[in-house]
């Protein structure tokens, strides 16, 4: 005769402490990877906020001016110079690009002017401005 070494019938438990860690985990990789799939390609400043602002969904590059008065390509420090040759190479490519003006709120009017007319002088004609959504 065989001995039963469970004499009582156990029935099957889900734990449910590691199931909230693992979900917990996924959650944290899932929000990570959403974050470095977003591309900030300017620097970080203070932006202007506008009401009829519209996101930019095409690849271009973006022209950064802080409230210190430097001057970025993307996230390079240049020159206004420096900047021209960039975006008379950048003229060349097949499509048209759409430079992204990213200036601080606090850049005098003329400084932008001056990157917008160094950007047209490059043969680039598609140029939008970012901006911050205006709060209500």
């Amino acid at each position: 005769m065989q001995v039963n070494p469970f004499p009582f019938k156990r029935r099957a438990r889900i734990e449910m402490v590691p199931l909230i860690d693992m979900f917990f985990l996924l959650l944290v990789f899932f929000i990570f990877g959403v974050f470095s799939m977003t591309v900030q390609q300017g620097m970080a400043v203070e932006l202007p906020s506008a009401a009829t602002g519209t996101p930019v969904k095409e690849e271009g590059p973006t022209v950064s001016l802080t409230a210190d008065g430097s001057l970025f390509l993307n996230q390079d420090p240049a020159t206004l110079e420096a900047l021209a040759a960039a975006l008379r190479e950048e003229a060349q490519r097949p499509s048209m690009p759409v430079v992204v003006i990213n200036a601080d709120r606090q850049v005098p009017h003329g400084r932008v002017m001056t990157v917008l007319d160094a950007v047209r002088q490059a043969g680039l004609q598609r140029v939008s401005f970012h901006t911050t959504p205006e709060q209500p």
